[in-house]
């Protein structure tokens, strides 16, 4: 049996430690300020799927898999300091996508077409855009005197 995965894209991005502990002291905010960087990131994963998802459901099913997609707003986590968006299907034959950081339990591991469009640039633009907004929190929280 093969080993569940589930995709989320960690990002490393290059920041001045004097600068990332001023963001830390704040991070609330700074989270809110990231909101739109993953939830943008979780809708473009969204589109690319889109191409990818199987059309037309099974005869017995009502539901049509391309027309349960969703995008969830951003869930922070205050213990890690962390936030995270996830994209996906309201249907039983598909699971989750995260873009941000992901904890806690596992869940249902997304289908291939799901992955490999997550796969496709995700963490690049996550990288970009997490690495563009840092320094606009910074100066918008903590103008240069």
């Amino acid at each position: 049996m093969a080993k569940a995965r589930n995709y989320r894209a960690r990002v490393k991005v290059e920041f001045d430690d004097s600068n990332l502990q001023k963001l830390r002291s704040r991070y609330k905010d700074v989270l809110r300020d990231l909101d739109h960087v993953v939830i943008d990131v979780a809708q473009n994963i969204a589109d690319r799927a889109n191409f990818s998802v199987p059309r037309g459901g099974a005869p017995d099913d009502p539901l049509n898999l391309a027309d349960t997609s969703f995008v969830a707003l951003p869930h922070h986590n205050p213990e890690r300091m962390s936030t995270t968006a996830t994209t996906g299907y309201e249907h039983p034959q598909a699971g989750p996508i995260h873009a941000g950081w992901h904890w806690g339990e596992k869940t249902k591991p997304p289908p291939n077409w799901l992955r490999n469009a997550a796969k496709r640039g995700a963490r690049a633009q996550l990288r970009k855009g997490v690495a563009a907004q840092l320094p606009k929190s910074l100066a918008k929280f903590f103008p240069q005197k």
